[in-house]
């Protein structure tokens, strides 16, 4: 597994898809031709991790064939698996060790890696603050194709 940080290039590319000034309104959603768009820090302003939330998932875009997620963890994910969902992991702020399979891997702001469906994988959160990362899964998220696994 091999893990990139292009801090320089992907970071500031991501944020451009992404963040926009206005958000689409629901009846430009209804054209599929049209960009659907949310401001990613102004959604994380908005949906901030609770004093008593280990984990919090907002949709920030999406459509039969994907989803566009802001996941924000503040200690450890539990081990789970997707069987049908693959992952695209883009951590936009804080640092940790992610494991995939017996692998673990230090990320920092910046690492982004893909998640194969079948993969067993976790994040502990090593920073001070919670890590905030943009994912973007295909098909579109579905919370039933979650499955936790014991260590």
């Amino acid at each position: 597994m091999r893990i990139v940080a292009w801090k320089s290039t992907l970071t500031p590319l991501l944020l451009l898809c992404l963040a926009g000034c206005a958000v689409a309104s629901s009846q430009d959603r209804t054209d599929p031709t049209r960009p659907e768009l949310t401001d990613l820090l102004a959604q994380l302003e908005r949906n901030p991790l609770g004093p008593d939330e280990a984990l919090r998932i907002t949709k920030l875009v999406e459509s039969p064939e994907m989803s566009g997620l802001l996941v924000q963890v503040r200690g450890s994910l539990p081990a789970h698996v997707h069987k049908r969902t693959q992952e695209i992991v883009h951590l936009i702020r804080g640092e940790g060790i992610f494991q995939l399979g017996t692998e673990r891997i230090p990320i920092q702001t910046g690492s982004v890696m893909r998640i194969s469906p079948g993969q067993v994988h976790t994040f502990t959160n090593t920073g001070p603050a919670p890590a905030v990362f943009l994912v973007v899964t295909t098909p579109r998220w579905d919370e039933r194709d979650r499955f936790m696994v014991r260590e």
